[in-house]
């Protein structure tokens, strides 16, 4: 799981109304998967691709937007990376993705499942000890 920064995820909203400045990619509320299948890189503090980013979207429970990722397992969990948020070269010809501007946002590299709550309660618990009649 990756946790977003809230203040960078706000940036991408604030863009929508900023006639000034860029547009970035619109993160739609709750899921922001803007095709079949998103696949954002995700890159170290060198800019080295580390992973992706995939399934982004916005948990009410959480406060938070989080994507589920596929990381190089050397990265170790609390790590900031960077997500490449939106599609290089100004967008896509996509009719459902608006012209944009590629953007990063900090995310930190956090555990599976990411409450808390269903860390510590859900294994052993009703979900996982359920037998069939």
């Amino acid at each position: 799981t990756l946790a977003w920064d809230g203040g960078d995820v706000t940036s991408i909203f604030a863009s929508l109304f900023n006639v000034e400045g860029p547009s970035y990619k619109f993160f739609d509320l709750p899921l922001a998967n803007y095709g079949s299948a998103n696949y954002d890189s995700v890159v170290d503090a060198d800019g080295t691709v580390v992973g992706y980013s995939m399934f982004t979207g916005y948990s009410a429970n959480e406060r938070r937007a989080l994507s589920l990722a596929t990381i190089d397992p050397n990265v170790p969990e609390g790590t900031e990376l960077k997500v490449v948020w939106g599609e290089p070269d100004g967008g896509t010809s996509k009719a459902a993705v608006e012209p944009h501007e590629q953007t990063e946002v900090r995310a930190v590299v956090s555990p599976v499942p990411y409450s808390s709550v269903a860390r510590a309660t859900y294994q052993g618990g009703w979900r996982t000890n359920y037998k069939s009649a």
